[in-house]
């Protein structure tokens, strides 16, 4: 029987990790570009490991991953790697390789984060630590009316003419925030609640123009501020490892 451990680590931790994993005796790396297919990790695996819990745990953590995934094995012990953005590299390598990973680690990006809970919201583009554009805000939206009837139907349509000019509001300044660097942004990380950037994302046309270069992961941010900034940074740039234990 396998146990697998999840822990998160920033940029800076990550690159310590891989040097420390120099010592861990590795046996093979494998690169997976993003979403790949288990059937096919499968196969990959199985030219250097049995059919066992191990191989399909390692299946199970790396398959699927939007942005790819790195896999170490030592005997007894593998790891997986999510990195926070996409790798371009793939293939089974012999030893210790952490040279794609670690790339794509250093690698200073171009990003735009847009942040967003009802009643206020974040938009700013990044070169890598550095802040070049931003701006926040807030607006009246007011919180749901439980009770029935008639005055609570004109409430429910008050509320949404505010979500509605709160989002156009928000469209207009992520505009004039990213304009400026549409050509160069990397990638667009959203973050906040799925559901209000669901409804936003449906009415605005600007948000759904990013829609390819928009990471698939939601920042987990409570109040979006400009404050903030320096916390959704550093959860763009997080990685998530797990690590199998025979």
């Amino acid at each position: 029987m396998v146990a697998s451990n999840r822990f998160d680590m920033g940029r800076s931790q990550a690159l310590r990790w891989l040097r420390d994993m120099s010592e861990q005796g590795v046996v093979f790396s494998l690169y997976i570009r993003p979403a790949a297919i288990e059937a096919e990790l499968e196969r990959v695996l199985q030219q250097e490991l049995d059919r066992g819990e191990m191989l399909d745990t390692l299946v199970e953590k790396a398959a699927g991953s939007t942005t790819g995934a790195a896999v170490f094995y030592a005997m007894g012990r593998g790891w997986v790697v999510r990195p926070p953005f996409p790798l371009s590299e793939d293939g089974l390598r012999p030893g210790y390789d952490p040279g794609p990973l670690k790339s794509a680690l250093e690698k200073d990006r171009k990003l735009a984060l847009i942040l967003v809970r009802l009643g206020r919201y974040a938009v700013g583009v990044f070169e890598g630590e550095k802040l070049l554009s931003g701006k926040a805000g807030t607006g009246l939206v007011h919180a749901r009316h439980h009770k029935g009837g008639s005055s609570a139907n004109r409430f429910a349509r008050h509320r949404l003419k505010q979500m509605e000019y709160f989002f156009t509001r928000i469209e207009e300044h992520a505009r004039e925030i990213l304009g400026p660097h549409l050509d160069d942004i990397e990638y667009v990380i959203y973050g906040g609640a799925r559901d209000t950037l669901t409804r936003m994302w449906k009415q605005c046309a600007f948000f759904e123009s990013l829609r390819p270069r928009t990471l698939d992961r939601l920042l987990p941010l409570r109040e979006p501020r400009r404050a903030t900034f320096d916390d959704a940074l550093r959860q763009a740039y997080t990685s998530a490892v797990y690590e199998i234990i025979e």
